[in-house]
């Protein structure tokens, strides 16, 4: 009768038992693990990561500068150099055709950029006195520069980037002239008429003579306030007609004199009028013709080029270059220097001033001067990716 109730106690025992090693076990799993077992799990999840390395992406930016550009300076051909002022008024007024573009292509710190401007201008200017009745000007000219950049500084705040490259500059001129025929013809005469009051005239007499009735009136050649910054082409022709016409006047002297000496008037006016008609014909043929020059010059340039970033939309912009160095130019120097603003993400706009200087020489047959700058205000725009 004792044994059952001492087999039931001895089942709640042990069921009790039981469900205490339920509990701690449920205990267990709620309880945070140790330090030990979280650094070893995290250990093993960072060896199961891959490294991602960072690529530095593609920037590209193209756009469109208007330079407003004032020319000055000094050019000319054979010694005969002429001061140069043109505002961009005067330019505006008489171009054909003008376009300008820049890009740059950039990854990390390495990237290439550059530019290029092409102008074509034609002006006719009138001449109300003289032997030339109209003087037709005629410019063509390129610049296009390439640069290789590697930046130097980077920060949130801006950039500096060095500048190593070359500048191509290519200049075509052209004079045009058409003759004063009824100028040339009183010319002419008047200046037969003077020699034959002066018979016997020495060379040097001759000259002046020929200097006052036919070199003075030929100013138009001398090109002094040109419409378009084209040096004086034809200035070195008053030097051909002179000699050629003091020629032709000593090769009938001669006869002149002994017409009048002899006092017959009319084989006088027979070799006046011959002579009249030779110089006439010889100035007309040298007054109605064009002259055109064309050089070609490529100067190693290098520079710097920064940015410095006043707000997230404005900052400042400024880049120099020098070159030249005798191998080209003896001296290329270039500035400019903005206020930019990034419109948008991908649009943007700068105002600044630009400032181009070159002093070229080519001692070649035409004995080319070119020392000129261009300045002015620039306003750009265009677009970064």
């Amino acid at each position: 009768m004792h044994l059952p109730r001492r087999e039931s106690s001895a089942l709640m025992l042990a069921a009790l038992f039981l469900l205490a090693g339920t509990g701690n076990v449920v205990r267990g799993q709620n309880t945070p693990p140790s330090v030990n077992q979280s650094t070893g799990k995290e250990i093993e999840t960072k060896e199961v990561q891959p490294v991602v390395k960072k690529t530095e992406p593609w920037e590209i930016k193209v756009g469109g500068p208007g330079w407003l550009a004032n020319v000055s300076g000094i050019t000319g051909f054979h010694g005969f150099n002429q001061n140069i002022s043109v505002d961009v008024g005067q330019l505006l007024r008489h171009i054909n055709v003008i376009y300008a573009f820049n890009g740059e292509v950039r990854k990390g710190r390495f990237g290439v950029l550059g530019g290029l401007l092409y102008l074509n201008a034609q002006a006719g200017t009138p001449e109300r006195s003289g032997l030339v009745s109209k003087v037709d000007l005629g410019l063509q000219q390129f610049g296009g520069q390439f640069f290789g950049s590697y930046r130097v500084i980077d920060g949130p705040r801006g950039w500096l980037d060095l500048l190593v490259g070359f500048r191509d500059t290519y200049v075509g001129q052209q004079v045009g002239l058409q003759a004063n025929n009824l100028a040339i013809d009183a010319a002419s005469t008047q200046l037969v008429d003077d020699v034959a009051q002066r018979v016997g005239i020495r060379v040097s007499d001759l000259g002046t003579l020929i200097r006052t009735d036919i070199i003075n009136k030929l100013t138009a050649l001398d090109n002094r306030t040109p419409i378009l910054p084209v040096g004086p082409v034809a200035e070195f022709l008053k030097g051909k007609i002179l000699d050629a016409v003091e020629q032709q006047i000593q090769s009938q002297l001669p006869p002149l004199e002994a017409a009048i000496q002899a006092k017959v008037q009319a084989r006088v006016n027979q070799v006046k009028t011959g002579l009249e008609n030779r110089i006439s014909n010889y100035l007309t043929g040298q007054l109605n013709r064009s002259f055109s020059f064309y050089d070609n010059w490529v100067d190693p340039l290098i520079g710097l080029r920064g940015r410095f970033n006043l707000t997230k939309a404005f900052y400042l912009t400024a880049q120099t270059d020098v070159g030249g160095f005798g191998i080209g130019s003896d001296i290329a120097v270039e500035v400019y220097a903005a206020l930019g603003c990034q419109v948008t993400r991908n649009i943007y706009s700068e105002v600044g001033y630009h400032y181009l200087y070159d002093d070229f020489r080519d001692e070649g047959a035409n004995d080319f001067l070119y020392q000129v700058s261009l300045h002015g205000v620039q306003i750009s725009a265009g677009l970064n990716f």
